[in-house]
C-alpha cells in the first residue's frame, strides 16, 4: 500500500481545463467537452499556474491505483478531440451484393447488405460529422469526424454491428462495414 500515488498530465497553452466535483471540463479552438469522472475516487485538481492536470490517490492498493491512468487517458483524449478532432474512416467489404450507403444529414442508411432487402438505418447524434468519400477518390468509404473520441468510435462500432453476417460461416462471408484508419482531423 502506498501512501500517495500521483499522476500529472501537462497542459497545452491553447486549451482551458477546469474541474469541479471531479467533473472535468476541457474548452478549445474545436468546441468544449465534459466529463463526469465521479465514479473514480481520486482527487483530481488543476493547477492554472503549472497547466498541470494531477490525479492522486492516498492510501491505495495496487488497484486502488490502477484510475490514476485511465482518468489521465480521459483527459488526454479530451485535450486532443477540442485541439485537433477525431476521424475514423470506415470501408464497405462485400463479395457479391454492393453495399449501398446513402447520408441524408444525420442518418445513414445502409441498403442491399449480403442482398437483404431490410434497410438498416442509425441515427448519428450531434456533434458528429458524417460524410461519404468521393466515388472517384475513394471507393465505398465513409468518414465520422467529431471531437469526443468515445462518441465517434462508438458510432463506428454500432455501425459495424448492424453488419453482422447472421446464420453464416464468417470466416467465409467477410461482407460488412469495418473501421479502417483511426486519426486525428488537423
Amino acid at each position: 500500500m502506498k501512501i500517495k500515488s500521483v499522476g500529472t498530465l501537462d497542459v497545452p497553452a491553447d486549451v482551458d481545463l477546469s474541474v469541479k466535483n471531479r467533473v472535468v471540463t476541457v474548452k478549445g479552438k474545436r468546441g468544449t467537452l465534459t466529463k463526469n469522472l465521479r465514479h473514480l475516487q481520486l482527487d483530481m485538481t488543476y493547477n492554472k499556474k503549472t497547466r498541470s492536470f494531477t490525479a492522486v490517490r492516498w492510501f491505495g492498493t495496487k488497484l486502488d491505483i490502477a484510475p490514476i491512468n485511465t482518468a489521465i487517458s480521459h483527459v488526454r483524449n479530451m485535450i486532443t478531440g477540442v485541439t485537433k478532432g477525431f476521424r475514423f474512416k470506415l470501408r464497405f467489404a462485400y463479395a457479391h451484393f454492393p453495399i449501398n450507403v446513402s447520408v441524408e444529414k444525420q442518418v445513414v442508411e445502409i441498403r442491399n447488405f449480403l442482398g437483404e432487402k431490410r434497410v438498416r438505418r442509425q441515427l448519428i447524434p450531434e456533434g458528429i460529422k458524417v460524410t461519404r468519400t468521393d466515388a472517384a477518390k475513394t471507393k465505398d468509404e465513409l468518414v465520422l469526424e467529431g471531437n469526443d473520441l468515445e462518441a465517434v468510435s462508438r458510432e463506428a462500432a454500432v455501425m459495424h454491428q448492424l453488419c453482422a453476417v447472421k446464420n453464416k460461416d464468417i470466416r467465409k462471408f467477410l461482407d460488412g462495414i469495418y473501421v479502417q484508419t483511426k486519426t486525428t482531423v488537423a
